[in-house]
């Protein structure tokens, strides 16, 4: 078992990831808007301000989609997936992904009548 942690800077490549791993079966991913420490620091210390133009284009925020993923098999269709999506934008750096085990995993709250 997975976490499979993807940062994105566009909410149009958000829309196809959450599309596509419906499409593979991930129905339970987490998404939360998110600020890089670059783009954060460029605007509330005057002299990083400079730092700007490093950032997505004056916007600040990302999107940080979070899915844990039993299946080994799964977990390879949906990086495959975020990788092909991502290269057909033909848009450098569209975020960063990366994979951590998880060790124990359970629901919380009543699970049946």
């Amino acid at each position: 078992m997975n976490l499979l942690t993807v940062v994105i800077d566009s909410d149009d490549f958000l829309n196809e990831i959450l599309t596509g791993w419906l499409e593979l079966g991930i129905s339970g991913a987490t998404v939360i808007e998110t600020t890089g420490s670059l783009q954060l620091i460029s605007d509330h210390v005057p002299i990083f301000a400079g730092f700007r133009s490093l950032t997505s284009g004056g916007k600040h925020h990302n999107k940080t989609v979070f899915a844990v993923i039993k299946d080994e098999k799964l977990l390879e269709n949906a990086i495959s997936f975020i990788e092909k999506t991502s290269k057909k934008t033909k848009k450098f750096q569209q975020g960063i992904y990366f994979v951590t085990p998880v060790i124990r995993f359970g629901k919380l709250g009543k699970l049946s009548k």
